[in-house]
């Protein structure tokens, strides 16, 4: 029987990828765009111009080489220009990247039999009611949290029976974080609309077997009629750094300041400390910060810099008041401590021998990376899944002390309980026990992401999935 020629020049599947448009979230998917384009599939990575330009400052020098000659790759950037107001609100203004996201989606998936789009979880509310454009497309949810946070939250809002879970929630008391202290009142919507939403085929989580075997089985569980893949993390995957090699032995660009800084001292002598893109910290937490870190004597890289740019204010003027240190503070850390008031190369910093520990809030990108560079933690959780992994750092994985209690969350970090944290870290018994552990793991990690390994088999199972289903 004769076929359409038209429908043949079609490629058999499309991916188009959906990030939440903040940092953390972009790098997170773009890594997986890597490993996806790696198996010859086509990739279109859909953002805001401005968001999609940032990612590319902002990779690693290798991944940044690469990006420049994507010419003849498979991925591709889709840069969206949706211009803000100073009047609409928020939620306006992501409806509106939403229709464009579909818009896009809609013309790639007339060239193609299949789109497969995957977003980020946190879109589903912006991008469901355009959707009825196209008939040819699945949707695959990306979660950049830990199941141990996912399971957690739906077992709150769900009361799902799960007497392990019960016991651990009674050991820790108030330390256990509950939904409305961490993502509010609205989480039971959220989780309700995410479980009801129809067009929901899969679900990924950038983690792996060997940190959360029991929660991913958990999770999957809770979520049987919905099939699950755990791999990571994506910056450990071979697919994702593979064709990178060459640029990185290659590449010329000059040594960012806080790798020169590291590569004059002892090997783990260093703590650096970040909070991520999307904290500022009050002024007087500074001063405390400042003051733990002074006192412990213990050599430091500090990222202090405003949060990143609302999403909603893109094309604003926006500015927040400068950050003020404490009187004479960086002359008399001169030459122990380096503030950096800009962004600098979190996983090449971790990847540094220099660096011995992290005083982090524990986002889920950091405690990855962390653990992906063998680096222990001192965790200083703020707000929504940070004290969840706060737990899994310290109670489960026990790579990482605590600096404060999460039932004292509303309370200033004093300068004591961070200097306490930092020489517990960087100067006990105790904090070199946690580095070998995180050592450890790190090399468990490795072998899963291998060929052959689990987490690379869960990986050829999620690509074998979307390109044939």
């Amino acid at each position: 029987m004769p076929t359409n020629s038209s429908e043949n020049s079609l490629s058999e599947v499309t991916v188009a990828m959906v990030p939440w448009p903040e940092h953390g979230h972009l790098n997170l998917l773009f890594y997986l765009a890597r490993i996806i384009a790696s198996h010859n599939i086509p990739v279109h990575f859909l953002c805001l111009a401005a968001r999609n330009q940032d990612l590319k400052k902002r990779l690693p020098g290798g991944l940044q080489t690469s990006v420049d000659n994507l010419g003849n790759s498979n991925i591709h950037f889709n840069d969206l220009l949706v211009h803000s107001s100073p009047t609409e609100t928020k939620d306006v203004f992501l409806e509106r990247l939403g229709e464009s996201i579909c818009k896009t989606c809609h013309k790639l998936s007339i060239n193609t039999k299949r789109l497969v789009m995957i977003h980020d979880c946190l879109m589903i509310s912006y991008i469901g009611d355009h959707l009825h454009l196209m008939s040819n497309f699945k949707c695959y949810a990306f979660h950049p949290t830990s199941a141990f946070t996912r399971y957690s939250s739906l077992r709150q809002t769900t009361h799902i029976v799960d007497e392990d879970h019960d016991e651990m929630i009674q050991q820790l008391g108030e330390e256990f974080p509950t939904v409305e202290s961490t993502f509010g009142p609205n989480m039971a919507e959220y989780v309700g609309k995410e479980l009801k939403w129809k067009h929901n085929s899969g679900d990924i989580i950038n983690s792996c077997r060997e940190l959360e075997g029991k929660f991913i089985d958990s999770l999957a569980k809770a979520k049987q009629n919905t099939p699950l893949w755990a791999f990571g993390p994506f910056n450990m995957i071979p697919e994702s750094l593979d064709s990178l090699s060459n640029s990185l032995s290659g590449n010329k660009k000059t040594s960012h300041v806080c790798l020169e800084f590291l590569d004059k001292q002892d090997v783990n002598s260093v703590i650096f400390v970040s909070f991520g893109t999307t904290t500022t910290l009050p002024q007087e937490q500074v001063k405390e910060l400042a003051l733990g870190l002074e006192q412990s004597n213990h050599r430091f890289i500090w990222i202090i810099r405003e949060s990143d740019r609302r999403i909603d204010m893109e094309n604003s003027e926006e500015r927040h008041d400068k950050i003020v240190l404490p009187e004479g503070f960086e002359e008399r850390v001169e030459g122990r401590g380096m503030v950096v008031r800009s962004w600098a190369p979190q996983l090449e910093i971790l990847g540094h021998p220099s660096t011995g520990g992290f005083l982090s809030h524990c986002g889920w990108n950091s405690s990855m990376e962390s653990i992906s560079m063998g680096v222990p933690m001192a965790a200083m959780p703020m707000t929504v899944d940070q004290p969840y992994h706060t737990l899994l750092v310290t109670n489960v994985w026990k790579i990482g002390v605590s600096v404060w209690s999460w039932a004292r969350r509303k309370e200033i970090v004093p300068a004591a309980a961070i200097e306490k944290a930092v020489k517990t870290l960087m100067g006990t018994p105790e904090g070199e026990e946690m580095r070998q552990r995180v050592v450890e793991l790190r090399e468990n990690i490795k072998n899963s992401v291998s060929h052959g390994g689990l987490a690379h088999k869960e990986i050829e199972s999620f690509i074998s999935y979307i390109a044939n289903n």
